[in-house]
């Protein structure tokens, strides 16, 4: 087949084609549809943003604003409250007691050497216990008189009155019991206490309660003790 016949053909079949559906007026008035949507869509998003920003910064400040007064009002409220509280507590505080005097350490002061209570509880309190050292003095000496031996645990208080700041022991012996009562000063002791001056410048009382081997001998046992005291 030569060209001629070819070229014949290709007319040919161009000819009997349909005609187009669009022309070039179609294809830019599509065009600048496409664009204008384009457009809108680009300015409500834009819009939007805008927007919901603003919004967020508005909805931000009212929350803050209104934390600080809600807790400005709780501040005052509780301000209030107790300023309305005071009075009554001022009303309930228990009254203070201003005696001038240290109540902690009252009735703490013991007698020297006393084991018994303390000495400014009462005016009793002297001869209220057993002052060991006059037990021990007192024992050794009644472990070398004639009777039964004794302990200076076995003393007791004497069953007297005496000054708060004396020292006292008694011993109980086959029912007679012998009393020493060492004191800074004089005192109204029974009327047949043996009575003398200690070497310390003391007052020393030794005297006899019941009967028993050791009576009548208050004054030898006080001689005995003096020097110790």
């Amino acid at each position: 087949m030569d060209e001629q016949k070819l070229a014949g053909l290709f007319r040919d079949a161009a000819q009997d084609a349909p005609p187009a559906s669009f022309d070039a007026g179609d294809v830019r008035t599509a065009s600048r549809k496409a664009t204008l949507r384009r457009r809108n869509s680009i300015a409500a998003g834009t819009t939007l943003v805008v927007v919901l920003g603003f919004g967020g910064i508005f909805a931000a400040n009212g929350w803050t604003g209104g934390g600080e007064s809600t807790s400005t009002s709780a501040e005052g409220g509780q301000q209030n409250d107790n300023g309305a509280q005071s009075p009554m507590t001022a009303l309930q505080a228990p009254p203070t007691n201003f005696t001038g005097k240290d109540d902690s350490t009252q009735g703490e002061k013991s007698a020297p050497g006393s084991t018994g209570p303390s000495a400014g509880e009462s005016a009793v309190q002297g001869c209220a216990g057993v002052d060991r050292e006059l037990a021990d003095a007192l024992a050794a000496e009644l472990s070398v008189s004639p009777g039964p031996a004794v302990s200076s645990n076995d003393a007791v208080a004497p069953a007297v009155t005496c000054p708060p700041d004396a020292r006292a022991a008694a011993f109980t012996i086959d029912g007679l019991t012998i009393t020493a009562i060492v004191s800074p000063q004089p005192f109204e002791a029974p009327a047949a206490a043996a009575r003398v001056r200690t070497t310390g410048g003391q007052e020393l009382y030794v005297f006899t309660q019941g009967d028993g081997e050791l009576k009548g001998q208050a004054q030898r046992f006080a001689d005995a003790l003096a020097p110790r005291f």
